[in-house]
């Protein structure tokens, strides 16, 4: 139970600043609409401690109004000054953007095809990625990415439940200067995540994966007619372990190139996207080519995702991955179900929930309201498959969002409106 308590302290340190400064600017709304003065001291960005609730409480009454007459002017030191959660706000909002908030925990199985049960735990996850912009329109900042995790292909931790040793884990993955000198234009230097176009990680790499190095994506289709285009050149280390988890640890690699990944992205009306790419990775030449196409008359699904990868050297084979997606009612969804292949060469870095082999798999998610989302996802190994280090893979992932409540109070930016938009968000969570 104290390694559990230990764990969640971790996690939950990320989150609380944004949350309390976001309740102090909420209260402080509130109290102006109601007429009350408070003497509010100046506060530093780190300054996380709530105002003195019995503050308002001990102001006297308000005196009662003057007969009918000529009101004289109000001495100049007694002018209202500007609201200062509104000037707070503004600050917050010039400099600071976030992107991302949430605190997840999961019960997570895992056997293998021999029988062998490797994972049977309550786990918990912590995400933080925002940028702080050098200029009002955010052409240059500093963005960065504060996960939970061990490995390149996971952002969870340990609990004390389980059959595993409890974890406390919390480091920056990605930690990257950005540029746009020029409208569609953009240049990136440091810890990266990796782009896929419209392939995911089932082919490709885990969402939780990294890179550390430089990139160039140039997005004006009018001139180029590719809505994307993405050159990548960077030191790329996997591994299953947490020593190359920090960005520290990998930024004096920078130099030494072992990745490079050309990418083309192109949309097709408003109802289709293809993108391909080339990967040269530690000396493995692949090819990655995928297509979305949405299908809401279907009425039986409302997209399909097609996705193939080619690797031409070093153990050369071929996979894919097809999967559907349906809303179901306003707050349940099927964010992915179908089947794919991925030859035992191929991993373990692509996504940890997957692996390799011959699988089915479904990801089913119910959004109880913009904050709060559960969702499950299971994948079983069907057909011909040779020994699998995952046979069955479970997920029930509980998802605390905590981007609303910051955007009700206008305390930062918050990229997520509606439902749909927060089970996006749940569904990311059951990535890695």
């Amino acid at each position: 139970m104290r390694n559990m308590q230990s764990a969640w302290s971790a996690a939950l340190t990320t989150l609380l600043v944004g949350a309390s400064q976001a309740a102090f600017a909420q209260e402080k709304e509130v109290s102006a609409k109601l007429g009350v003065e408070r003497k509010v001291e100046s506060i530093t960005s780190s300054d996380i401690s709530d105002p003195d609730p019995q503050a308002g409480s001990t102001r006297p009454a308000a005196e009662p109004t003057s007969p009918p007459g000529p009101s004289p002017a109000p001495p100049a030191n007694q002018t209202s000054p500007p609201p200062i959660a509104s000037s707070e706000k503004a600050f917050v909002l010039r400099w600071f953007e976030l992107q991302n908030a949430t605190l997840n925990i999961r019960y997570r199985f895992v056997d293998t095809s021999a029988g062998t049960i490797t994972t049977n735990q309550v786990q918990y996850k912590a995400t933080l990625r925002g940028r702080v912009k050098f200029d009002k329109p955010g052409r240059y900042s500093l963005n960065f990415g504060v996960f939970t995790g061990t490995r390149f292909t996971s952002s969870w931790d340990n609990t004390g439940w389980g059959i595993n040793d409890a974890q406390k884990n919390l480091a920056f993955k990605t930690l990257y200067f950005a540029a746009k000198p020029i409208a569609g234009i953009e240049c990136q230097v440091g810890g990266l995540y990796i782009v896929k176009g419209e392939s995911t990680e089932f082919t490709t790499y885990d969402d939780d994966g990294y890179i550390t190095g430089e990139r160039v994506s140039i997005r004006r289709p009018k001139q180029l007619f590719f809505d994307e285009i993405s050159v990548t050149n960077a030191y790329f280390v996997g591994g299953t372990g947490p020593d190359n988890v920090p960005v520290g640890v990998r930024l004096p690699h920078i130099g030494d190139s072992n990745y490079r990944q050309f990418l083309v992205d192109k949309k097709v009306g408003k109802r289709a996207a293809v993108s391909a790419d080339f990967t040269l990775e530690s000396g493995r030449r692949t090819w990655h080519q995928a297509v979305n196409i949405k299908l809401a008359e279907v009425r039986v699904v409302d997209s399909i995702i097609f996705e193939q990868y080619e690797r031409t050297n070093i153990d050369s084979a071929y996979g894919f991955a097809i999967s559907f997606a349906k809303q179901l009612t306003k707050h349940f969804s099927l964010n992915q179900f179908g089947y794919a292949r991925i030859d035992p060469k191929n991993g373990p870095l692509n996504a940890d929930r997957f692996n390799i082999g011959n699988r089915a798999f479904v990801t089913a998610t119910y959004v109880f309201s913009p904050e709060f989302t559960a969702s499950f996802f299971i994948t079983t190994a069907v057909g011909q498959n040779g020994v699998l280090p995952q046979r069955t893979v479970t997920n029930t992932t509980f998802t605390y969002n905590v981007l609303p409540l910051l955007k009700r109070t206008g305390t930062t930016y918050c990229p997520f409106s509606n439902e749909r938009d927060s089970s996006k968000a749940a569904f990311s969570s059951q990535e890695g």
